[in-house]
């Protein structure tokens, strides 16, 4: 909560001011280049593959076969979705509705539901950190605002290695999954039946397996893929706008930013985004009214557009259902 205030702090510090350059952005807007825009239009239309790749790979992992142009559609209709809702629930579920809708295994269905997710917070995590230390030898951190980014980091890292070390053993997450399914059961007053306990630590554990012999490398790529052409579309903003700026630069005023919209309750970090990304690349030394225009285009684009085209792919998804078809692997495109 101290993380978000300081960067609703930082946004409200930043954009107030910007009240008053309204002409100069509007200026710079009229000096755009038409030509680096549609690049990164492209860019950001790539990055839809590289989420899409994302998920088709993970289909794979349990022999389900799903088409690229499937997997996009899917995976911009469930990001829609958990606008609407919290991002962590809403798109696992729809997901999982959808895919299991058109004949996808169940534990197809619920690994596409969160590790893509998972896959591209992973990365994430890795840009905030580069960026963060930009910040630090840069000195554009206070104490107080290294105290709470490093809060939160250090929990974020100690939950991944802690999932890590879970997950390296097999019986431990048998284990833990066990013990979790009776405690539920237990707090909603019911007999655990043993054969629903084993159904559910036999799934984690296959899943498990899955992953850990090498099924994690694809879906990673297509998230990096996915952060990449993000990232391209926000270099090719200020390409357009005539600022020149260095891609170490480009990751620390992009990862902090994004890291917080995602774990905020906002949808789509609406507001904390968009502000922390304005008052870091001032603080980096972007001329403001270039940051205003660039942030403000750049969230049209990556956070407006898929939103919107998502609502118009879940509304298909919805009306078309097709029937499931027998056998395990089947093909969704």
């Amino acid at each position: 909560m101290l993380v978000l205030l300081a960067m609703l702090a930082l946004a409200v510090n930043m954009l107030l001011p910007q009240l008053a350059t309204l002409e100069a952005t509007a200026r710079v807007m009229r000096q755009m280049r038409w030509w680096a825009v549609s690049l990164a239009v492209g860019a950001q239309l790539a990055s839809y593959v590289g989420n899409g790749f994302t998920v088709q790979s993970v289909a794979r992992l349990t022999s389900d076969t799903l088409g690229l142009w499937e997997a996009i559609r899917l995976a911009l209709a469930a990001g829609s979705v958990g606008v609407l809702t919290w991002a962590p629930v809403g798109y696992p579920a729809a997901t999982y509705r959808w895919t299991r809708e058109r004949g996808m295994s169940h534990q197809g269905a619920v690994l596409c539901g969160w590790l893509p997710g998972l896959m591209n917070t992973v990365v994430l995590i890795g840009l905030t950190l580069a960026g963060l230390i930009h910040l630090l030898l840069r000195h554009l951190l206070g104490r107080s605002q290294l105290v709470s980014l490093g809060f939160l980091l250090i929990s974020m890292i100690a939950l991944l290695v802690a999932g890590g070390w879970l997950v390296a053993r097999e019986q431990r997450i048998t284990t833990l999954a066990a013990r979790m399914v009776r405690t539920w059961r237990r707090l909603r007053r019911r007999d655990a039946d043993p054969r629903a306990v084993a159904e559910v630590v036999e799934r984690l554990a296959s899943a498990r397996r899955l992953i850990w012999s090498g099924g994690w490398a694809r879906p990673l790529l297509g998230a990096v893929v996915n952060a990449g052409f993000d990232i391209l579309t926000l270099f090719c903003l200020f390409v357009a706008a005539h600022h020149a700026i260095t891609p170490v630069a480009l990751i620390a005023g992009y990862g902090l930013p994004q890291l917080f919209g995602r774990i905020s309750f906002l949808p789509g970090g609406l507001g904390i985004t968009e502000g922390g990304m304005v008052g870091l690349y001032v603080a980096l030394g972007v001329p403001p009214a270039t940051t205003v225009l660039v942030v403000l285009a750049y969230r049209g684009l990556s956070f407006w557009l898929p939103t919107l085209i998502g609502f118009a792919l879940a509304a298909l998804l919805q009306r078309a259902r097709p029937v499931s078809l027998p056998g395990r692997s089947r093909s969704l495109a």
